[in-house]
């Protein structure tokens, strides 16, 4: 599920407050460093924090090896959080899948001040053209190794393609990666380049019913200088997919990024 940023405010030029800057990398859970932000209180509000390229070249930070990311960052931002569920795996995971439900996920958008769909419409295509539709694929066909795509169409930024791909699949712990195929662009104005927008989410069992979520997205190098300013919208639309696996109201609570 990709993350886009609010075009309006892009093309508007509105300048929206920095976030402050933490003094330690972002860690997924993966390998043998303490993850970074730490998981939240269970069933709690998550802990964020979002980095930019000055940031993570002073901190001399490196993508985790267990992910695909290559090349350098403009904008990353992470959230971890802990929730109580007495679902399996699959059934947590499911809407991760749906992708042709990805509309009904509301999001804060900071610039409108009020809930927004993620995606005006959605659905599953069979390869990166994006030319033929096909059934959403279901939570069991997420194997790892496998990609999957999908298309979007967004407000202000039109259709995309994306892809969805597979890197562990167990039952209990699901690590999927998410990239743009084609490039989003805003009238004229290419904000991301094929690959420059990515996403890994990170869901896990740590304890019995007791489940972590790690959401991780950045903006690679190959973005607009434009998208770096926004860490507020790329925390908002990881928040509503953490509500959305969580149970939680996806659009009553206050937005964990208001501004």
């Amino acid at each position: 599920m990709m993350l886009r940023l609010p075009l309006l405010a892009l093309l508007c030029g509105l300048a929206l407050p920095a976030l402050a800057q933490p003094a330690v990398g972002p860690q997924p859970p993966c390998g043998s460093l303490p993850v970074y932000p730490p998981y939240g209180a269970v069933d709690g509000k998550p802990l964020v924090a979002t980095w930019r390229n000055v940031d993570l070249h002073k901190l001399g930070w490196q993508v985790p090896s267990c992910m695909g990311w290559g090349g350098d960052s403009r904008l990353v931002a992470a959230l971890a959080a802990r929730f109580h569920s007495t679902r399996s795996l699959d059934e947590l995971a499911a809407p991760l899948a749906a992708v042709s439900d990805y509309p009904a996920i509301k999001f804060w958008a900071i610039t409108r001040r009020e809930w927004r769909p993620m995606a005006l419409a959605a659905w599953s295509v069979e390869g990166p053209d994006g030319k033929l539709r096909q059934p959403d694929p279901p939570v069991t066909a997420l194997q790892p190794g496998r990609d999957f795509y999908y298309a979007e169409d967004a407000e202000m930024a039109g259709r995309a393609v994306y892809r969805l791909r597979v890197l562990e699949h167990s039952a209990d712990r699901l690590v999927l990666e998410t990239e743009n195929v084609t490039p989003i662009r805003v009238a004229i104005v290419t904000l991301f380049e094929p690959a420059a927008l990515q996403v890994a989410t990170f869901l896990q069992r740590l304890d019995g019913d007791v489940w972590g979520l790690y959401e991780i997205t950045r903006a690679s190098a190959d973005s607009s200088s434009m998208v770096a300013g926004y860490q507020s919208s790329y925390l908002n639309r990881l928040e509503a997919i953490r509500r959305l696996l969580a149970g939680q109201p996806l659009d009553r609570d206050p937005p964990i990024a208001p501004w």
